[in-house]
């Protein structure tokens, strides 16, 4: 969220400029719970809209049903760790997320 995408640029700032809905990512580690109320707080904070949520890796089910209640944020599709990328493992990706969106 405030990653310098250049001298007095940031990444928020980008997101601002293009008005898109936002999709937040987050996997489970120590302190990932703070992280992801943070940045979700800071998106909203700066008016912007927060469209989803992904968590990515194995699932935790305490910390993801924490951040989902905490923040009713509509959570989308898992990304779980692959072994490899291949045009079928994105292609599988791409189908849960076009489902997802147009449900």
């Amino acid at each position: 969220l405030l990653v310098p995408l250049a001298p007095g640029f940031l990444l928020v700032d980008l997101m601002r400029q293009l008005g898109l809905p936002v999709v937040v990512v987050s996997r489970h580690y120590l302190g990932s719970i703070n992280h992801t109320l943070l940045t979700l707080e800071g998106l909203r904070a700066r008016g912007l809209r927060v469209r989803g949520l992904v968590f990515n890796g194995e699932p935790n089910p305490a910390t993801e049903d924490f951040i989902s209640q905490h923040t009713g944020v509509p959570v989308m599709p898992r990304v779980l760790p692959e072994p490899e990328v291949s045009a079928a493992v994105v292609s599988g990706y791409a189908t849960g997320f076009r489902a997802w969106f147009n449900s």
